[in-house]
């Protein structure tokens, strides 16, 4: 073995232990590597376990912040924080806080949809407690709901037309559709392209039924100018080259201005020819001159088109009907039962009758008529059917003064005929009113007897009596006679709103259930009666 060999053989053992040292080096890092990714993995795992915990108790202690300045009246503060509170962690407990907080700062609306969407909730967690006292809240709170009604006529619907109400968009579907809203000032705004805008503001009240007219938007005459076609000038343009085409250099000023003067036939007035006139010179000083028309020309034509947009007459704003200082009318069908409590009148001719009495000289018998002698009924009860009828006028939207009226026929003979004067309020989906009344009333009754009366310094040779019985043969009396009385009371409406259809047309108004006890006093006896009616209020 040389030298050579043996340097070469000493250097050889050196390899496998740098190798050696490198693939340590390389599996040290891979455990690092595969320690940190556990790390990472714990750590994600950590935030993942905490972070809905976390979100759980901040909600919560919001909730109870809400709740605490709820408590102390500071209801622009609570429903905030309760609002944040479901938004981190939606509860039923949470979203009957925020109904009831919305509720008291008089959001209406806002808290009836939450009431909905909490009883949905409940039913779905199979809470049947919470499902029915968040429908009974939803439905306490309806009655008392205003409700706005945005009409658009035909004419107002262009294409492009778009309706807003508080900035939010209204579907074209909901347009003409009574849509509850919160009691307080709400923005009615509609735009289209090419059209100035228009906007109306609209104070609404709990119970309240309004309804706002969007008018034919006017033109805006700002708006910039459509375009005009780009293959008209072109067209325009070929032919002047065409017919000169031996006149050289100036051919090309020629052909341009020719393009000017197709843009000033298809376009919007003098001001586009003057423009095509500037660019068609061809030589220095023409250029300048025929830029500078069409300068003054492009002012004329814009003059020319500002008058045409300002004599388009403006559209006054359409507001929401009112329905104060109107006339009202209402119609509908009545029924009911009506009970006779008249012990006392004539059934006809008492002439045939007579009765006696004890006189100073002895017994007098005195022939009967309708002044001295009448005859008494048992009570009378029996169903009637009719109508009944309102006139009057609107004070305000939710107070009606005017003349009642109610007419029926009684089953088995007999009838009611009442009218006077009326007043009716309205306090959400109600309607109460009183009337007083006089009335006329018949009603066929079983005759129970015929008395004659005694004169007064009488009395006291008759032990006391103020009447006797009429002397009448065996079966001479009726069995059953009409009977009929005056009487005068009042009675109690309670009108429930069925349905609403609140326009500036004459069919505006609403169908009514309404319910009418009477109660009068007749000249003998008394009268009660209690109809029920179905009707139509025009307002």
């Amino acid at each position: 073995m040389n030298r050579q060999d043996a340097d070469n053989a000493d250097t050889i053992p050196s390899f496998p232990w740098r190798s050696s040292r490198l693939g340590g080096r390389f599996q040290e890092a891979a455990r690092c590597s595969r320690r940190s990714r556990r790390v990472a993995g714990v750590a994600l795992a950590l935030a993942l376990a905490v972070s809905p915990g976390v979100a759980f108790a901040q909600a919560d202690a919001l909730l109870e912040q809400g709740k605490q300045l709820m408590k102390k009246g500071k209801l622009a503060e609570a429903c905030p924080k309760i609002e944040e509170s479901y938004r981190l962690s939606p509860r039923s407990a949470t979203l009957l806080a925020l109904a009831t907080c919305h509720e008291k700062q008089g959001k209406l609306a806002t808290a009836w949809a939450e009431y909905i969407d909490l009883g949905a909730a409940a039913r779905k967690e199979g809470n049947k407690r919470l499902e029915a006292d968040a429908k009974a809240r939803g439905a306490k709170l309806e009655l008392r709901l205003p409700r706005l009604t945005l009409n658009v006529p035909r004419a107002a619907a262009i294409e492009g037309l778009e309706v807003t109400l508080d900035g939010e968009p209204v579907d074209s579907a909901a347009w003409g559709q009574a849509r509850p809203i919160d009691p307080g000032e709400h923005k009615v705004s509609a735009s289209a392209p090419g059209r100035k805008r228009w906007e109306l503001s609209v104070t609404i009240k709990r119970g309240e039924r309004k309804a706002v007219a969007v008018p034919a938007l006017a033109k805006d005459g700002s708006a910039a100018p459509e375009p005009a076609p780009a293959e008209a000038p072109a067209k325009e343009a070929a032919s002047p080259v065409a017919a000169a085409p031996d006149k050289g250099g100036t051919a090309p000023g020629k052909g341009a201005a020719g393009a000017g003067k197709g843009a000033a036939a298809a376009g919007p007035g003098k001001g586009a020819a003057g423009a095509g006139k500037g660019a068609a010179a061809a030589g220095p000083g023409k250029g300048v001159a025929g830029a500078e028309e069409g300068v003054a020309g492009a002012e004329e034509g814009a003059a020319s088109a500002t008058p045409d947009a300002a004599e388009e007459p403006e559209p006054t704003p359409a507001a929401a009907p009112k329905h104060s200082g109107t006339f009202v009318l209402e119609a509908g069908l009545a029924g009911g039962a009506l009970i006779g409590l008249i012990d006392a009148g004539s059934f006809g001719d008492l002439s045939t009758y007579s009765y006696s009495y004890n006189v100073r000289e002895g017994e007098l018998i005195a022939p009967c008529d309708d002044e001295v002698c009448h005859a008494s009924f048992d009570p009378a009860i029996g169903p009637f059917a009719g109508g009944t009828a309102f006139a009057g006028i609107a004070l305000s939207e939710e107070l009606h003064l005017g003349i009642r009226a109610l007419g029926g026929y009684r089953f088995g003979g007999g009838y009611l005929l009442t009218g006077g004067p009326s007043a009716s309020m309205r306090f959400g989906r109600l309607w109460l009113g009183l009337s007083g009344l006089a009335a006329a009333v018949g009603q066929n009754a079983k005759v129970t007897g015929v008395k004659g009366e005694i004169p007064s310094d009488l009395v006291g040779l008759n032990y006391g009596r103020t009447e006797v019985n009429v002397n009448a043969r065996e079966g001479s009396l009726p069995e059953t006679a009409l009977v009929q009385t005056l009487a005068f009371g009042g009675s109690v409406e309670v009108s429930l709103v069925l349905a609403d259809w609140p326009s500036s047309s004459w069919t505006s108004g609403a169908l009514l259930l309404s319910a009418w006890p009477t109660f009068m006093k007749g000249l003998d006896g008394f009268v009660i009666a209690a109809p029920v009616s179905l009707g139509y209020r025009f307002y």
